[in-house]
């Protein structure tokens, strides 16, 4: 789906008819019936309806509509509107390899290179503002002429083109740029590597590669430029990529706004969470959601819990579930349950200590560890931070042992009567049993105990079948703790 695309039905919708939005356009009446068909078809939901006075828009194409004209402007904004910084990275050829290189003002292989304001040969110059031959005239701020031209607004006033020698494209750049595509761009930005971003996407570099040349070219300018630690954008690109970052929210927003014709039918759910807490909720709930709405694709993400938030405002997921340690104030919360923790001990310490039976353990019960080896997660994970604060609660300064990134490492380590860890009571028997093991639950004035949340941006809020898969996991979570 691209600018282009979705202007073929916005010019549909303003004249009735497939005929009068092809007349408008300047193009092939098929070809805006074909476009029209597929997005149909990808959308599950029809967008018009016949009358005797023409085409005209169902509910749920009045919904959708506002949305694509948003995205159709934008896109032309583009090429057509505030102009953005010059860019003096194409003139810069060694920030790219040869392969890369960008056209611009320097000369191209097997031509001279022109003064800054002479015309390029045949149709590449757009010189100060005078007609170009033929076809390519741009007189002012009025319309492009014959198939090309664009109605009203969408005229591109040449005092507003992008900087650089480059002729401006008879269409508005940016107006075949596909939403995958600004995915992409927008990965590129945020991985800062091209390599990282194409892991990320799991794409062959390569091919992210061409994709950023076609669209460098497309614009006349360099989005990003090499540096020794990978890429970032230049001053143009900076431009560009916020803006492009706002359309691809406009593109969300059209991917919810549809979703919500669907009936559960289609649709995609992207969400993040912790691998080990994956391993717990994930065999769980994804058999029943899969049960009830088979034609809901399903993808998730493992990864931290800062790596989580940073998706979630990056738009690559669609909310998180996690345990909650602190808030950010860009996101949502949704409770589920608080997960006590435990003091994990080897079995043959339990008469060494005299825990109570049937007691939560208390500040005084936990300085009868004295100074016993503590097994310990990493620095970094939200129940390492949860287990400091237990002992600096508590005044105990411990014996660290051993630390390790796995809980149930740091677990099979405690059977083995190598120290002591704690554990939350949904993970103590994750994956193994407690062969070996005592285990003892910590009480909530020793703030042991994190809440598990989902957690999604402000802006933006949950489609249905995210909202569903978080109802459907909340039944699941209450029928295993029942």
């Amino acid at each position: 789906m691209n600018g282009k695309q979705l202007r073929y039905i916005t010019a549909i919708a303003e004249t009735g008819s497939i005929r009068g939005g092809a007349a408008l356009l300047g193009k092939d009446a098929s070809t805006m019936a074909r476009t029209l068909k597929k997005m149909e078809q990808d959308f599950n939901v029809r967008l018009f309806r016949r009358t005797s006075e023409g085409l005209r828009t169902t509910p749920e194409g009045e919904a959708v509509l506002g949305i694509m004209e948003e995205i159709v402007r934008s896109c032309e904004v583009l090429s057509g509107g505030e102009a953005l910084p010059a860019n003096k990275a194409l003139t810069d050829r060694e920030m790219l390899p040869s392969s890369e290189a960008l056209p611009g003002s320097e000369a191209l292989p097997g031509r001279e290179a022109l003064p800054s304001r002479e015309a390029l040969p045949s149709r590449e110059a757009l010189p100060s503002r005078e007609a170009l031959p033929s076809r390519e005239a741009l007189p002012s701020s009025e319309a492009l002429p014959s198939s090309e031209a664009l109605p009203g607004s969408e005229a591109l006033p040449s005092s507003e083109a992008l900087p650089g020698t480059r002729a401006i494209p008879a269409r508005p750049a940016g107006s075949n740029l596909t939403e995958q595509e600004i995915r992409y761009l927008l990965t590129i930005r945020d991985c800062g590597s091209i390599s990282r971003a194409a892991a990320e996407l799991y794409i062959a570099q390569p091919s992210l590669s061409q994709v950023l040349r076609q669209v460098e070219e497309e614009f006349g300018l360099m989005i990003f430029k090499r540096t020794s630690r990978g890429v970032e954008p230049t001053e143009a690109g900076r431009v560009l990529l916020d803006r492009l970052h706002a359309i691809r929210g406009l593109y969300r927003r059209l991917e919810l706004t549809v979703e919500e014709f669907q009936d559960m039918k289609r649709g995609t759910i992207t969400f993040g969470m912790p691998q080990n807490l994956g391993a717990y909720l994930l065999p769980m709930v994804l058999p029943a959601f899969s049960a009830q709405y088979p034609g809901i694709r399903v993808r998730f993400r493992e990864n931290n819990s800062t790596e989580l938030d940073r998706l979630l405002l990056a738009d690559k997921t669609d909310f998180s579930i996690m345990h909650f340690q602190e808030e950010n104030a860009a996101l949502a919360y949704e409770a589920f349950f608080d997960d006590p923790f435990y003091l994990v001990i080897p079995g043959g310490m339990t008469g060494r200590f005299g825990f109570p039976e049937g007691r939560r353990l208390l500040d005084e019960d936990l300085q009868l560890l004295g100074n016993s080896p503590f097994i310990m997660v990493a620095r970094g994970q939200k129940l390492r931070q949860v287990a400091d604060q237990i002992l600096e609660t508590c005044g105990i300064t411990p014996d660290i042992r051993f630390e390790t990134k796995s809980m149930e490492t740091a677990k099979r380590l405690t059977a083995a009567g190598l120290g002591v860890t704690f554990l939350p009571g949904s993970y103590l028997t994750l994956y193994s049993g407690m062969e070996g093991l005592a285990c003892f639950q910590l009480d909530e004035s020793l703030g042991a105990s994190w809440q598990l949340v989902a957690a999604y941006p402000k802006k933006g809020g949950l489609s249905r079948s995210a909202r569903e898969f978080l109802r459907v996991l909340g039944d699941c979570l209450a029928d295993h703790r029942a």
